[in-house]
């Protein structure tokens, strides 16, 4: 009677042991599946941005009022894509600005100024500007923004000068921020790879200590019987 007991016992544990690992490979399963899938729709940058993007975006203060955000659209831009260089001019608080004047260059990463967007005044500070990156490489985004105390009546429609330095607002009454970016052929599906590998990769780890540790029960309880 107590040996029937005993492999009622251990037939039961079993049970327990397989429907919990079942249960953890399913769990995880579905967590690399809603992450692979939604990652983009539940995590935004913020309220300027539409959507999250973790490369060619960064952010900025400059002067005593300013903090910029900046990125790029799509994500992994190549070369002859069209793009969207997007930015947000907010206040400290994060809060909109409105009425700000400002120009917008891009450089090559050997110093050539492959756009200029001349001087403009805004309704808000956020907007965006078409454009096509001909070549891989490292490029450098400069935001300028006309001081509050300046009429900026001669300059809308103007250009500066090209600088070799380019955060250097001499002869400008202007702050200005400096924004890397990177185009390349094939970085995104590269980054793509390398994130989901790592998770699947987890995932089985995790899967394999389950089953060993399941086994491992097992031979124990066989030993003990």
């Amino acid at each position: 009677m107590l040996s029937f007991s005993f492999m009622d016992f251990n037939k039961e544990t079993k049970k327990v042991s397989l429907k919990y690992l079942r249960l953890c490979l399913m769990m995880f399963l579905l967590v690399f599946y809603a992450y692979s899938s939604a990652a983009n729709q539940f995590f935004p940058a913020s309220a300027h941005f539409d959507r999250f993007a973790s490369y060619n975006s960064s952010g900025m203060g400059i002067g005593d009022k300013y903090y910029i955000e900046q990125q790029i659209e799509p994500e992994y831009v190549r070369p002859n894509e069209p793009s969207k260089i997007m930015f947000s001019i907010q206040d400290k608080h994060g809060k909109d600005v409105h009425d700000v004047t400002v120009m917008v260059e891009i450089y090559s990463i050997n110093g050539e100024r492959v756009l200029v967007f001349p001087w403009t005044t805004l309704e808000t500070g956020d907007f965006n500007i078409p454009f096509v990156f001909t070549k891989n490489g490292n490029y450098q985004i400069v935001l300028s923004i006309l001081n509050e105390n300046v009429s900026s009546s001669k300059i809308l429609g103007t250009t500066s000068p090209p600088r070799t330095i380019l955060n250097d607002s001499i002869n400008c009454n202007c702050e200005r921020a400096v924004f890397n970016v990177s185009i390349t052929e094939t970085f995104g599906l590269i980054s793509a790879i390398t994130v989901y590998g790592a998770i699947f990769g987890a995932v089985t780890v995790l899967g394999i200590i389950l089953i060993w540790i399941f086994i491992t029960r097992r031979k124990n309880k066989a030993k003990n019987k």
